[in-house]
């Protein structure tokens, strides 16, 4: 059976022992019954967004309502676990914590791999590197939907901003404000399923028990909520000598069901455009100062800062309206994910750092008279599913692009990306 040892955010389970709690608990519990070790195991032990997992064999025969509710259950879980799960005290860093802004906004970056830190020049800025904000020409807004593993979660995201042009130093920057929004419908909760599926009354659900939900009747009794999650942005960008400089405070509001935190964190950023001839080079430095989230619970969420170093290179061809952009983006965290997460573990750091991982970003964007442009990028691995690219239209004041990435938890759904800006 798998079991995890930390407590439930919620007071009433564990994975192994205890009152039955949300529906990871279960669902767990029933992948682990039904020998799908490859998605049950890292479901308890290492929930990620972009681990990748095997989908359900096709020789377990249950019914097509139950098989639907796990494979909801097993994306819904990866995304709530690091808001449910994993928080061993206070004072520690919370892996997953606050992984709904992982992605930041806009399809233009997502086609490219997320290698943006040093690309960063629209609204879009506001999340992959403030500082960029001052290459925005004009007012724009950008506004992005975006529909992950099919149409299981939803995320959209809204970025505006304004250039100054005061003649103070402090008004010849630019300020921006962003909103992400992430939101789970239909998560089945189970708490209330304990008297029904401890058929010898232990108080503990075990592998055989667990079964039960294959009952219609003890279906029905399932409560289904909703996790929403959202962050609030305002930032400011300026010059300081040859670079450009921004920050970001962001106000961060999660809830599921009755369950609620709220944090608050600081984004820096630094960007120098032509540092040598064409070549742009920047970092992001992420919850800078850590970012704390206090859940209704009582319970505390630490997300520990994560360092993104990037460059990018520009090589334009007037005589045939083409123009090329390749970038690179090295994100690192230190929160001990390890290479079963991300892309690196400490053992590329020469061993010296146990918790510290990373994740290689690459994209190139190719433009035809900054009309129209083609974008490819590989995010975090060069397997099929961590590659991403996009495409783009440019009209006057208006852009659309759209960006597709790979079904990296292998349940034969991909993510698509679109996004709209408006210069004003």
């Amino acid at each position: 059976m798998v079991s995890d040892p930390r407590p439930s955010p919620f007071g009433g389970s564990t994975f192994g022992a205890g009152p039955v709690g949300p529906f990871v608990g279960i669902m767990t519990k029933v992948l682990a019954r039904m020998q799908i070790s490859s998605l049950a195991r890292p479901l308890a032990a290492t929930p990620s967004t972009t681990d990748p997992y095997h989908p359900l064999s096709e020789d377990d025969a249950l019914p097509s309502s139950f098989l639907t509710l796990a494979r909801r259950g097993v994306v819904v879980s990866l995304v709530l676990a690091a808001t449910l799960l994993g928080l061993d005290s206070p004072a520690s860093a919370t892996r997953f914590a606050g992984a709904f802004m992982a992605d930041g906004g806009g399809a233009r970056a997502m086609g490219m791999g997320s290698a943006f830190v040093a690309v960063a020049d629209d609204a879009s800025a506001a999340f992959w590197n403030p500082a960029g904000l001052l290459n925005a020409p004009t007012r724009q807004v950008i506004a992005m939907h975006s529909e992950r593993f099919g149409d299981l979660i939803d995320r959209d995201y809204v970025s505006y901003v304004q250039p100054l042009k005061g003649s103070g130093a402090w008004s010849q920057g630019a300020f921006a404000f962003s909103v992400i929004h992430l939101a789970v419908d239909d998560i089945p909760f189970t708490a209330n399923l304990t008297s029904l599926l401890d058929d010898n009354g232990d108080g503990i659900v075990d592998e055989t028990e667990v079964l039960d939900l294959l009952d219609p009747v003890i279906q029905d009794q399932i409560q289904f909520k909703t996790d929403r999650e959202l962050a609030f942005m305002a930032s400011y960008a300026r010059t300081l000598g040859a670079w450009q400089v921004g920050g970001t405070a962001k106000f961060i509001r999660q809830s599921v069901g009755e369950f609620s935190s709220f944090g608050v964190g600081v984004d820096l950023g630094l960007l120098r455009r032509d540092w040598w001839r064409a070549l742009d080079v920047g970092v992001k430095l992420q919850d800078i100062t850590s970012t704390y989230l206090s859940w209704s619970t009582g319970r505390n969420e630490t997300i520990s800062p994560v360092v993104t170093p990037g460059a990018s290179y520009d090589w334009r061809f007037p005589d045939l309206g083409l123009a090329v952009t390749a970038s690179g983006a090295m994100e690192i965290h230190f929160d001990g994910r390890g290479n079963r997460v991300d892309q690196f573990g400490y053992q590329a750091w020469g061993g010296f750092f146990e918790d510290v991982s990373s994740n290689l970003f690459l994209g190139v964007e190719t433009s035809l008279r900054d009309r129209a442009y083609l974008r490819f990028g590989s995010h975090g691995g060069f397997d099929a599913p961590n590659l991403t690219f996009g495409v783009g239209l440019e009209l006057s004041r208006f852009r659309v692009d759209y960006a597709h990435a790979g079904d990296v938890l292998d349940i034969q759904e991909s993510t698509h990306r679109v996004s709209v800006g408006v210069d004003f």
